[in-house]
């Protein structure tokens, strides 16, 4: 998610400047979304890529959170995911990470080649964020108007009921890896260089299962059927999309939960239709 949203422009997408107001977003997102909504371009596949685009960066730049998050990923590079960890370097050498060459890794680069850099207290691939989870919600007018309290029917990943997410099976447990020795990450040192690249023994896992769960396979997750109680707030737009914060996939090594994302659609009204916040007949 974070090397996605640090090449692709979301301000450039909707229209408007970094220093947009919340309401200038709004406004530009509302004005486009109708412009190439795919009931006003049928059968135009262009039209409705656009559309998507639209949606992907109003569901970034629509709440200050994530507005803020994305702010930061573009102005210091996508943070590393990869490899790192204290200890393992050699007086004199500094370590090469191909998957952070952002404003801190660059620092961090700098500074172990000349001194007086920051170094980082990284611990192999450390815990994984879960997936997001995207569903789709139709609503008519008035209750996008004035919103309600709905249920969602989901089948997506779930943590393992058999092994709890461990990936083992019962009565066995995940063991520390062998050849990385639990940090998810080994080194090649060429010199003055460490290059690190995943564990090819656990990929990256920091353990390594010897006996599977017969349900998951020793994957830690399992597709399951569940529900979901969600809130859609009133004046909900057509093509807006809810972003619901830990409601998504399980997360991996210990990580959170991702998000789940719900994109309402809108059924038209017979008499009345919206313009921004204001009803109007047809």
């Amino acid at each position: 998610m974070q090397r996605e949203w640090f090449e692709k422009d979301y301000y450039a997408t909707l229209g408007v400047s970094k220093t947009a107001t919340a309401k200038e977003i709004t406004k530009e997102y509302r004005k486009l979304a109708r412009k190439f909504h795919p009931d006003a371009n049928p059968n135009n596949a262009s039209a409705e890529e656009r559309f998507k685009e639209i949606a992907a960066a109003y569901d970034v730049l629509g709440t200050d959170e994530t507005r803020k998050e994305y702010d930061e990923v573009r102005r210091v590079g996508p943070s590393s995911f990869g490899p790192g960890g204290p200890g393992g370097q050699s007086p004199g050498s500094f370590r090469f990470d191909g998957n952070n060459m952002g404003a801190d890794g660059i620092g961090d680069l700098l500074g172990q080649m000349f001194g007086g850099g920051r170094r980082r207290n990284n611990s192999g691939v450390g815990p994984q964020r879960g997936a997001e989870i995207e569903a789709a919600l139709t609503l008519d007018f008035t209750d996008a108007a004035h919103g309600l309290t709905t249920t969602l029917h989901l089948t997506s990943e779930a943590e393992c009921s058999s092994c709890n997410g461990s990936g083992a099976r019962a009565g066995t447990s995940a063991k520390q890896c062998p050849q990385c020795r639990g940090r998810g990450v080994v080194e090649d040192n060429q010199g003055p260089f460490a290059f690190s690249s995943p564990c090819p023994r656990c990929n990256g896992r920091t353990v390594v299962i010897e006996t599977p769960c017969i349900g998951c396979r020793g994957t830690g997750v399992e597709m399951r059927a569940r529900e979901v109680n969600v809130r859609i707030p009133g004046g909900v737009d057509d093509a807006q999309r809810i972003r619901l914060k830990g409601r998504g996939g399980p997360g991996r090594n210990g990580g959170p939960a991702g998000d789940l994302i719900v994109q309402c659609r809108v059924t038209p009204h017979e008499v009345f239709g919206r313009d921004a916040l204001h009803l109007i007949l047809h």
